[in-house]
């Protein structure tokens, strides 16, 4: 921006400069005037568009950015909500593994305990039927002896 006033200022030094040089031909002078104004009137025109557009392409540059910013912030959250997620489902499968382990701890002890009631009240079958085979063994021995002796 100071270089542009600058370069004004020394377009209008050249001009008076000229002019004054060229004062008796006025003709010449004006088309020479008129060229540097006109010169002058585009340079002006110029830096205008240029910082127009400068200023456009940075309001676009900064829409940008914000866009940029927002997905950013979106997909920061989606992540944290799907950790979150991962994490809740990970203590969700802990807590049902662990009621599982329980379970089948409870129901391995359960079943152990049924089998030893089996296994004692099977061997109380056995002492029981043992002593029935013997007491009948002892019945058939007598029945036979006096069998004998009847018979004998």
């Amino acid at each position: 921006m100071k270089h542009d006033w600058i370069l004004i200022g020394l377009y209008l030094l050249i001009l008076i400069v000229i002019v004054r040089e060229l004062f008796s031909m006025i003709a010449l002078t004006a088309v020479v005037v008129l060229l540097m104004v006109v010169v002058i009137v585009q340079k002006i025109g110029l830096e205008n568009l240029i910082n127009s557009k400068e200023d456009e392409r940075n309001r676009k540059l900064d829409d940008v950015r914000a866009k940029v910013d927002a997905v950013s912030s979106k997909v920061d959250t989606h992540r944290d909500d799907f950790n979150r997620q991962i994490v809740f489902v990970d203590n969700k499968v802990s807590e049902v593994r662990h009621f599982v382990d329980v379970e089948v701890n409870n129901a391995y002890n359960d079943l152990t305990r049924r089998l030893g009631g089996m296994e004692d009240k099977i061997n109380e079958i056995r002492q029981l039927f043992s002593a029935a085979v013997g007491s009948l063994d002892e019945r058939v021995q007598e029945v036979e002896q006096k069998d004998e002796e009847v018979f004998g």
